[in-house]
Parts: structure tokens; C-alpha cells; sequence
């Protein structure tokens, strides 16, 4: 027992040193990287409020200390970290001083050395280093992980293309083979949102093997109401990928012509329950009095959610719609009674 006790005691002995030890170190490090944030920080400010005008490919001064500091890595990891940060908080003169300094520090350098690092989480960061950053020229070192195996690495590299150029980025959907995740489409969405529009051709896109790429184009075409691709959107409803269905549907709901409607019934009953929903959805913007009919007889299916689609569409393409529900209700009593009084309460909302 003494010797157990013994042992325990060196045991929290070793302990107590080590915890000492860490906390010491940790302690050092923090200071240290204090000083390192407070010769970063002067560094940035110097270069945001540099003027240039008259030398514009004129460095911007650095401390002897700063410069020395440039040889270590950790040191270049966090003050790329801190210019990344504040350039995305700027724009014009001081967003351009940054990039001056960036590249004056050769700090593109590394980024591009890391692109070819076998760690997936480097090649991202280094994307993500340079888009930020806004270096143009080496987007076609970029363009090359736009279909790179690690999904990450493809949506920095994708997102990059379209900062730099827009619609004209977009090239890529020519050549991935990795689907395009639901939510980088959102993401590019968004970037495409912030440049200028333009019609851009989206045939092939729309007829690409990878199903991600069709969606997307489906997508595009709604957002932008590219009312030219109306025929090949039409022909997305043959595609085997429901996915890709129930998005060619929900895009000719704002994209069609007078025939559209009819097309879209003629595929109903061959479709699942819920590309048959989506098709009475989109009835409800493209329907006419013509469709009426079709929609009274669903008003019988014994799915409720079909029941209220119809519904809505009904009394969205027919000025008679209420009052042909009303006397349907009268004969088949409830649900569509519910649904009535549902669909009444949108119309006064």
C-alpha cells in the first residue's frame, strides 16, 4: 500500500510539472502572438492609408523587425490571416493597397506552392487566400480544382471562378464530373446575383450527363427568365433523375408558353406523387379555363395534399374556382370542406 501511495504522489508530481509547464508555454506563445497581431496590425494600417498615386508599384515601408519576421511561417499564416480579414471589409484604394502588400510580401507565392500540397484543407485555404485577395491572373491555375475529388476544393475553386468573372465563370459546368452540392448552387447563386446579367448559353448544360449541372441550369434559367430555352427546358422533363424533373417543372411554372400546360398533364399520371404536386403547382401560374376540368377531378384523389393544390390552382386560373369547389364540398362534405375555408382565408390574406 505505501508503495501504491508513493507511486501515486510522483504520479500528480509529474503532473503538477507538466501542467505548470504547458500553462507556461501557453503563456508565451499568447504574448508572443500579441506582439505579432500589434506589428501585423501597424503593417496594415501603413499600407491602407499609403499613398501611391504617384508610384503605384512603390513598396510600402516595413519595419526591420517586420521584415525579419516574414522567414516565419507562423508568423506569414497569421498576418495573411489578418489582411484577408480586413480586405473584406474594404473596397477601392485601401482594398488595392492590401493586395499591393500581399504580393509585395510574396505571400501569393506561398499560396500557390500550397495548391499543390496533398492535404485537401491547404489546397482550400490557399483557393479561398487568393479569391480573397482578387489575383485574376491565376485563375487558370484555379480553374483546373474546379473538378478536383475533394468537394471543398471544388467549391472554393467554382465560387473563385464566378467572383472573378461573373457568368463568363461558369465555364466549368462544362467539364465537372462531381455533382454540384444544393448548397454551393445557392452559393453561386448568390455571387451571380452581385454581377452583371447576361444571357449566356445553357443548351449544353441543360443536356449534361451530370445531373447537378442540368438542375443548376434549370435554376439559372428561372432566376434570370430566360424565356429561349423554354423547348430544351420541356425536353428535361424525359430526364430520368427526378430531381431533375421536379426542377424542370418548378422552372416551366415561370417559364411557358400556351402549350406548356398541356404538356405538363399529359405527364401526370405517369409521374410520382410528388412530381404529380409540383405539376398542379406550376398549373396554378401556367393553367387557363382549359385545365379546369383536370383539376375538378382531382378534387376526388384520396390524397389531401393533391386535394388542395387543386384547389388553389382552381381558384388561381378560374374566376368560378370558389364556387366550383363550394359545390363539390356540398357532395363529398369533408376534407374539402376544410380546405375551403383554408383556401379562403389565402385569398383574403
Amino acid at each position: 500500500m505505501g508503495i501504491l501511495i508513493e507511486s501515486l504522489g510522483i504520479l500528480i508530481i509529474c503532473l503538477l510539472i507538466f501542467m505548470l509547464f504547458f500553462l507556461y508555454n501557453k503563456s508565451i506563445h499568447e504574448k508572443q502572438h500579441a506582439k505579432w497581431r500589434l506589428i501585423a496590425g501597424r503593417l496594415i494600417r501603413k499600407a491602407v492609408f499609403h499613398d501611391n498615386e504617384d508610384s503605384p508599384d512603390a513598396a510600402i515601408p516595413l519595419t526591420a523587425r517586420a521584415e525579419s519576421l516574414m522567414h516565419n511561417r507562423h508568423f506569414r499564416q497569421l498576418m495573411t490571416e489578418e489582411l484577408m480579414s480586413t480586405k473584406k471589409s474594404l473596397a477601392g484604394m485601401a482594398s488595392e493597397n492590401l493586395k499591393h502588400l500581399y504580393q509585395q510580401l510574396q505571400f501569393d507565392k506561398y499560396a500557390l506552392a500550397n495548391l499543390k500540397s496533398p492535404q485537401w484543407y491547404v489546397k482550400a485555404k490557399a483557393i479561398q487566400e487568393l479569391t480573397t485577395m482578387e489575383l485574376k491572373d491565376v485563375l487558370p491555375k484555379l480553374y483546373r480544382y474546379t473538378n478536383d475529388k475533394n468537394e471543398l476544393v471544388r467549391m472554393e475553386a467554382q465560387s473563385a471562378t464566378v467572383q472573378f468573372y461573373g457568368f463568363e465563370g461558369l465555364r466549368f459546368l462544362n467539364v465537372i464530373t462531381y455533382p454540384i452540392s444544393e448548397w454551393q448552387q445557392i452559393k453561386l447563386l448568390q455571387q451571380l446575383s452581385q454581377a452583371a446579367p447576361m444571357d449566356v448559353s445553357i443548351d449544353a448544360w441543360l443536356k449534361s450527363e451530370n445531373s447537378s449541372v442540368v438542375v443548376f441550369a434549370l435554376k439559372l434559367a428561372r432566376s434570370y427568365q430566360w424565356f429561349q430555352w423554354h423547348d430544351t427546358i420541356l425536353s428535361c422533363l424525359e430526364h430520368p433523375e427526378p430531381t431533375v424533373r421536379l426542377q424542370a417543372i418548378d422552372c416551366l411554372g415561370e417559364i411557358y408558353t400556351d402549350k406548356t400546360a398541356a404538356i405538363l398533364k399529359s405527364k401526370f399520371w405517369e409521374e410520382e406523387l410528388e412530381i404529380q404536386l409540383a405539376i398542379i403547382k406550376a398549373l396554378q401560374s401556367v393553367g387557363t379555363e382549359e385545365d379546369v376540368s383536370f383539376l375538378v377531378s382531382l378534387l376526388n384523389y384520396d390524397n389531401n395534399e393533391m386535394k388542395i393544390r387543386a384547389a388553389r390552382a382552381l381558384t388561381h386560373i378560374s374566376k368560378n374556382g370558389l364556387q366550383m369547389l363550394e359545390a363539390s364540398a356540398s357532395t363529398a362534405g369533408h376534407p374539402l370542406t376544410e380546405i375551403i375555408a383554408q383556401i379562403k382565408g389565402e385569398l383574403t390574406v
